[in-house]
Formats: C-alpha cells, sequence, structure tokens
C-alpha cells in the first residue's frame, strides 16, 4: 500500500494539495490537548462514513507538523475501547488529557497529542467488541499517514506512539502499514519508540507467530516496550472470555515464541494490579524512562 503526503494551506482555512486521491481534512472542535481525531468516520457496521477514506484524518488545528511547526518529541497517545466523544463518565478526551498531564508530570519534555477515533460503535451482545476490532484495525492506514506526514515534514524529530487497551490494535495496525509504505521506506523514517500497555490484542501479536506485525516492530521501530498486568480484571476475564485467549497487556509476549530483538515485555503487576484503567498513574515513569 501506497500512502499519500500532504500539505495544509492554512491560509485557505483547511486542508489539501499534495498527491490526487487525497481526502481533505477538516478542522475539529479545539481541546486543552491537540487532537488527531477520526471521530464520525466509521458507521455502527464499521464501514467508512461518506465523504472519509481509507487514510484520511481530521485535527484541532494545532497539531504539530502537520498544522504547525515541527517540535523537537512527539508523543501520540490512542485510547482504549468504548471512549466516547459526548460521554464525560468515558470521555475519550479525559483520557488523553490524563496521559498528557501524567506523561508530563513524570519527565516527559515532548508533546502530547491525543488520536481518539470510533470506539464506541456497534452494538449487540458483545456491546459493540467485534465492530470495535474492525474500527481499531481500520484505523491503522489513518494513523499511518499521519506518521508519514509528521515525519515527511519533521525528518529529524522523534515520534512516539503510546497506546492503551484496544489502542494497541490500532498502532499495531499502522506499523504493518508503514512497514509496506514505500514513502514511509524511502524516506528512512522510523517511530522511535511504542508502548502498549493493557494491551488488548492477542499475545502472540508482537512474536514469531505473527510474522507481518513481529516483521514491521523490528524494521519500523527504535524500541518496542510493552507492559502487563498479570492481575488486570478486564483483560484476565471480559478479553479472555470473548476472544478465547490471552491478551498481550495480561501475560507479555506468548511464552514460548521469538520476539523482534528491540522489543522488550515489562511486568507491571505489583504496581497496577487489577486496574485495567490504572496504568497512566501508576507507570508514567517508567514508560518516560524508556522514552529515548
Amino acid at each position: 500500500m501506497q500512502l499519500h503526503r500532504r500539505r495544509f494551506i492554512k491560509a485557505a482555512g483547511a486542508s489539501l494539495t499534495g498527491l490526487a486521491g487525497l481526502a481533505a481534512t477538516e478542522t475539529v472542535a479545539a481541546a486543552d490537548v491537540p487532537l488527531i481525531s477520526t471521530r464520525e468516520h466509521f458507521d455502527d457496521d464499521a464501514n467508512l462514513t461518506a465523504g472519509n477514506t481509507a487514510t484520511n484524518y481530521d485535527t484541532t488545528g494545532n497539531v504539530p507538523g502537520v498544522d504547525v511547526g515541527c517540535v523537537g518529541d512527539l508523543a501520540v497517545f490512542v485510547h482504549g475501547w468504548d471512549k466516547k466523544s459526548d460521554d464525560p463518565d468515558t470521555a475519550a478526551e479525559e483520557k488523553i488529557d490524563e496521559a498528557n498531564r501524567e506523561l508530563t508530570a513524570a519527565g516527559y519534555g515532548g508533546s502530547v497529542v491525543g488520536y481518539t477515533w470510533d470506539s464506541d460503535k456497534g452494538g449487540g451482545a458483545d456491546y459493540g467488541w467485534s465492530e470495535a476490532k474492525q474500527i481499531a484495525q481500520a484505523n491503522g492506514p489513518k494513523l499511518a499517514q499521519f506518521a508519514l506526514d509528521f515525519k515527511y515534514y519533521c525528518p529529524d524529530r522523534s515520534l512516539r506512539l503510546v497506546c492503551h487497551s484496544l489502542g494497541a490494535q490500532v498502532v499495531f495496525s499502522a506499523l504493518r502499514v508503514l512497514d509496506g509504505t514505500p514513502d514511509w521506506n524511502d524516506g528512512g523514517y522510523r517511530i522511535d519508540t511504542i508502548h502498549p500497555f493493557g494491551a488488548a490484542t492477542d499475545n502472540e501479536v508482537p512474536t514469531d507467530a505473527n510474522p507481518e506485525t513481529f516483521d514491521a516492530i523490528a524494521t519500523e521501530v527504535g524500541r518496542a516496550h510493552n507492559y502487563h498486568s498479570e492481575e488486570d480484571d478486564v483483560l484476565q476475564w471480559i478479553y479472555s472470555t470473548i476472544e478465547f485467549d490471552r491478551a498481550l497487556g495480561q501475560t507479555g509476549a506468548e511464552s514460548g515464541r521469538e520476539t523482534p530483538w528491540n522489543y522488550a515485555d515489562h511486568d507491571v503487576t505489583d504496581e497496577v494490579g487489577d486496574d485495567h484503567s490504572g496504568y497512566l498513574s501508576s507507570i508514567s515513569p517508567l514508560i518516560v524512562s524508556h522514552m529515548t
């Protein structure tokens, strides 16, 4: 798959010049933390909605590299399942604000932006889990497009991906897309570090049992750090019941399998315990220590 570079014309109020076939980028409502958004790009059946493409995304107009000037170090935080745009109890922006607050307090000196997506679509007996998984995977090319855009305009700056729960599927999907993207590889670009925690994806995903992801991590990432808690109640009970498998965020990479040379598991059971929502408040200093 070949992604298209995008240019932004802020003087015209929005979006786009660049290669043909790339949909325009819209500006969404401003937030405390800059946002990359693909909200309402998918319907309840996990299909793209009218006017959206496999790779377009929206922003709040203040995202470094694509809307405003480059920053030295950028961390993109991708939230997890069932985070809504309009429910204060499960608001995506609250989780994004928490990521910014905790990572900054832990000593991260770069800039944090949020990546918010349709993780609350679907319904039925599994409460929309099946559709959310499909949408997470389909967000991979959109996140990959942002990574390409950022690196194209800021090639010497650091780019990191931090993700919680089902957001890990967005990130791993993006890495697979980038691994097959000539513009990315010809530019010699890399994601400096990735940091999944409480990852709601099967524990064989980063191993040699899944060669496409294994190779993408090995070639497109500087260092990959996965944080897992054996007592994570959401992953231990809900994930394993729905998926009939164990989650990467509970066990780390599947035992007995080879992992990429640049991949490391970190058992944070003592710090996190059974609190699936408590990783950021518990391990942000550890995450920041790995952002090198």
